[in-house]
């Protein structure tokens, strides 16, 4: 097959990835041809569709809001996840309706300077840099050599964010903040699916969303990002090449058993996820009702 300079990814279906990562670049290229199409973005629902940010969602769920193990729905609008904030004006104006008072920015010194989000009026900016690290960019270039060291690298970057002192402290932080303020709050990364996936689950288990929801909302990412991944795939093959891209290809996206493994370290470090919340994170059972007060009806 003769090769091109445009290396097709949209119709990848994202939870696909490591296997799609396997494949040789003329490999890639055949089955890409005949590929069932990934999901349809227009059958997603969004309460606000960003042009510049696809991951942009309420953490109370899409569409329909998420319902905790009593059966009480969490309220829209509180908290809402997402990737890195460069806006267009467009996004700037339907975000400036809802009341946004406070953004937390979990990424590195030098992701942000790469990609510094757009100011939203009315909203308060600040960084609470939850790996501790100066820049991610080492860790990005380690990711294009094979498919095996980008799975292995997510996993313990999955380690880190659980059971890491300082990640650990900034997510205490980010939480006792989210209690004490006022307004809509926005969460995010740069991809809004790692990171900001956990941060996420965190909140929805102290909300008492039962655990099968919370692995359905991170596996979401997948669906909500296949702009953002499609874009990716495509600069990385451009920029590296191809067998760079399909080696880069799994962090794209998330998998099931990298939430699970946070969840398992909470667990076998900490008895159980409230007690990894209340002991590992610093975050009293008083704060925690305050959180759950603010996302269930």
């Amino acid at each position: 097959m003769k090769m091109t300079t445009s290396y097709t990814f949209k119709k990848l279906i994202t939870n696909s990835l490591l296997a799609v990562a396997m494949m040789s670049p003329v490999a890639y290229l055949q089955a890409a041809e005949t590929a069932p199409s990934a999901p349809s973005q227009a059958a997603l629902h969004r309460t606000v569709t960003l042009e510049k940010a696809d991951n942009f969602r309420d953490l109370a769920g899409e569409g329909t809001p998420y319902q905790t193990t009593s059966g009480k729905k969490l309220k829209s609008g509180v908290i809402f996840r997402s990737n890195a904030l460069e806006l267009s004006d467009s996004d700037i104006k339907q975000l400036s309706s809802l009341n946004i008072r406070h953004i937390y920015d979990l990424r590195t010194p030098g992701e942000i300077a790469l990609h510094p989000d757009t100011e939203i009026p009315g909203a308060k900016w600040e960084n609470r840099n939850l790996l501790g690290w100066d820049d991610v960019e080492s860790v990005r270039t380690g990711f294009t050599e094979r498919p095996e060291k980008t799975i292995a690298g997510a996993e313990e970057i999955y380690r880190l964010i659980t059971n890491d002192e300082h990640a650990r402290k900034e997510i205490g932080t980010l939480l006792n903040q989210i209690a004490e303020n006022d307004g809509a709050q926005i969460v995010h990364c740069s991809g809004g699916k790692d990171r900001t996936g956990w941060v996420s689950a965190i909140l929805l288990h102290i909300a008492g969303v039962p655990r099968d929801v919370i692995m359905n909302d991170f596996l979401l990412s997948n669906d909500y990002s296949l702009q953002s991944i499609t874009e990716s795939f495509n600069k990385t093959a451009s920029q590296k090449g191809v067998q760079a891209a399909l080696a880069f290809a799994p962090f794209m996206g998330v998998q099931e058993n990298w939430l699970e493994i946070s969840f398992n370290e909470a667990e076998k470090n900490y008895g159980s996820m409230d007690e990894y919340i209340t002991k590992g994170l610093n975050v009293s059972p008083e704060t925690q009702q305050r959180i759950k007060a603010k996302l269930v009806e």
